[in-house]
């Protein structure tokens, strides 16, 4: 999840007094933009992910100044590595140019007019031992394919079904529960407003907006 800077918001920064370290889930995002506008948010699902001008890579970048097999980013275990191949106009990272590199959380990549700011994000699998009773979490569709049917939420991170092109995922933490934009070209709104990309806390009744379907969260205490 992102903070307001657009930074990484982790679910398990925060140390539970007694608590040893737990084992955690951890994926990546490439959040891309061009200038001062964010473009869209990329999961790092693949063991290969190719960039480049050409409309067949995976996060393809429609500018001159990328080349049409520009860079990719290999993916192993909880590792990701960019290479540059071989580009006209190289690959940066926080500002200095590679030929390959070990991303870190919150690195930047500079391709061309585009920038790639690569962040990870740990949930925690395992919860704490004693911790107050967390109330059943669902969301009811209220238009669209669904419409009049309801989704339970009872995992730590649970995507919600709904709408192909915008996909957003509902994550609880310490007994509460946050709506966060994960793929689209437009934000989740949550009763009439644009959440962006922090992680926007919900409540029983909330109304969210994903690709003009409506949905509520409700609670089952």
């Amino acid at each position: 999840m992102f903070r307001a800077d657009g930074s990484l918001l982790r679910m398990a920064d925060a140390e539970h007094p007694g608590m040893q370290d737990r084992e955690a889930a951890v994926a990546s995002r490439l959040l891309v933009s061009s200038g001062q506008s964010p473009l869209r948010v990329v999961a790092v699902t693949k063991e290969c992910l190719t960039i480049g001008r050409r409309p067949y890579n995976d996060i393809p970048l429609d500018d001159l100044t990328v080349s049409g097999e520009h860079a990719l980013v290999r993916t192993r275990g909880h590792e990701s590595v960019v290479h540059d191949l071989d580009s006209r106009n190289g690959t940066l990272v926080n500002g200095m140019p590679v030929k390959q590199r070990v991303l870190c959380d919150g690195d930047v990549i500079d391709i061309g007019i585009y920038r790639l700011r690569y962040v990870l994000d740990r949930a925690v699998l395992v919860e704490p031992a004693v911790e107050a009773p967390v109330p059943l979490a669902f969301v009811d569709f209220l238009s669209g394919p669904l419409a009049g049917s309801s989704q339970r939420i009872d995992r730590a991170i649970a995507r919600i079904a709904g709408h192909a092109e915008q996909v957003a995922v509902i994550s609880r933490r310490k007994g509460r529960f946050y709506l966060t934009h994960l793929e689209g070209l437009t934000f989740p709104q949550v009763n009439g407003d644009q959440i962006g990309l922090t992680a926007h806390a919900i409540a029983d009744g909330d109304l969210i907006e994903l690709a003009g379907i409506m949905l509520r969260f409700r609670l089952d205490r």
